[in-house]
């Protein structure tokens, strides 16, 4: 008997016993999937505020069949479309190769082409760093996405606290501090 097609791939990755090493390959890496973090830049012409946006990304790569699954989080009030980026699905290098995309081609620090957009790839979690670990392939430590206009104007902005302007406001109303008799 020979090796599964999924140890000669990730000859490292999760081996318990001789037995595990003959399993047929959709079965040995089914529901296992590894997560990258990334975001790609979008021009935006219709704010007077911002010239750019950053769009945060998470990307699915399933082992089993090599697909791709893409989503977006949801910001509040963003005015784009959110959610499903990418539905799974197989996606091809746009090299000119025709080939799929492999574990490999995922790396922290690099950009990666789908769908017409570069996406730079920033972070992964856990799981996904020790499957490469196992691989032999380690991943960079993790980057920080940038921000854009449009995250820094959501952030809320602490009220200063001004004692004059309160005492003020209080005795207007009616109320305030008795001034002390000493």
């Amino acid at each position: 008997m020979s090796k599964s097609l999924s140890h000669n791939q990730y000859p490292n990755h999760h081996t318990t016993d001789d037995g595990s090493l003959f399993e047929p390959t959709f079965v040995k890496l089914d529901k296992q999937v590894l997560r990258f973090f990334g975001y790609f830049k979008e021009s935006v012409v219709e704010s007077r505020l911002e010239n750019y946006r950053i769009r945060k990304l998470i990307i699915y790569y399933f082992l089993e069949d090599r697909s791709i699954l893409i989503t977006e989080p949801k910001q509040i009030n963003s005015g784009t479309p959110q959610g499903a980026f990418l539905k799974r699905q197989v996606v091809v290098k746009q090299d000119g190769s025709d080939m799929p995309f492999e574990p490999l081609d995922f790396k922290v620090g690099l950009d990666i082409g789908i769908c017409g957009r570069a996406i730079r790839i920033y972070d992964c979690d856990q799981y996904t760093r020790e499957f490469f670990t196992n691989c032999g392939a380690e991943q960079m430590e993790a980057q920080g996405a940038p921000e854009d206009n449009f995250v820094v104007s959501c952030k809320p902005i602490p009220p200063k606290k001004d004692p004059e302007l309160l005492e003020f406001l209080e005795k207007k109303l009616g109320g305030g501090r008795v001034p002390s008799q000493k």
